[in-house]
């Protein structure tokens, strides 16, 4: 079984204020990848902030984890989210932020080759969602600070399978422009 993983313990620096809770196209922002993640047989969990109120979210069944360690880097999450792991093939990571990730997407990022790394990209830049699986967990624990997965895509070039995802697959919310 797969388990995952959404992402969303980050500041939200250049937007000004937390914006996982901001309205994107009728509903809140981190409601988009936690609607895709249900529609999907995985096991599902939702890495937050402390700083994060959710009232407003329907989390059905996800197991909502607090990082407590966030201000402390994108590290800190996919690290909280590896130690939730048990008995997984993998971890499928998504981010809070990114709404236009699609259930298709999703679902051919799953399909794929799972002895291997494997995420979409568009114009030569990474995109999401990001499978990992298991036999990577150990190397992960050596990543700090603001980093999420590339260092380990990068140490290991001929065991990824990637594919163009589309303009969807690197669209994420920085600043309140992005939400319009």
């Amino acid at each position: 079984m797969i388990l995952a993983a959404i992402l969303a313990a980050g500041k939200s620096t250049r937007f000004g204020v937390q914006k996982l809770t901001q309205n994107y196209h009728g509903k809140l922002l981190l409601q988009w990848p936690i609607d895709i993640l249900k529609k999907i047989q995985v096991d599902r969990i939702l890495v937050v902030s402390k700083k994060l109120n959710l009232s407003s979210i329907d989390l059905d069944n996800f197991k909502v984890v607090v990082n407590e360690n966030a201000d402390m880097g994108l590290s800190t999450s996919v690290k909280l989210a590896l130690s939730m792991v048990r008995n997984h093939e993998g971890v499928l990571f998504l981010l809070g932020d990114m709404p236009k990730i699609s259930t298709d997407l999703v679902k051919k990022v799953i399909s794929m080759d799972r002895t291997k790394i494997t995420f979409p990209f568009h114009d030569d830049v990474k995109g999401f969602p990001v499978y990992l699986p298991s036999r990577y967990f150990e190397e992960v624990t050596s990543l700090s600070g603001d980093v999420g997965l590339r260092m380990i895509i990068a140490k290991h070039p001929n065991e990824v399978a990637s594919f163009d995802g589309g303009k969807e697959c690197i669209f994420d919310v920085d600043t309140p422009q992005d939400i319009s």
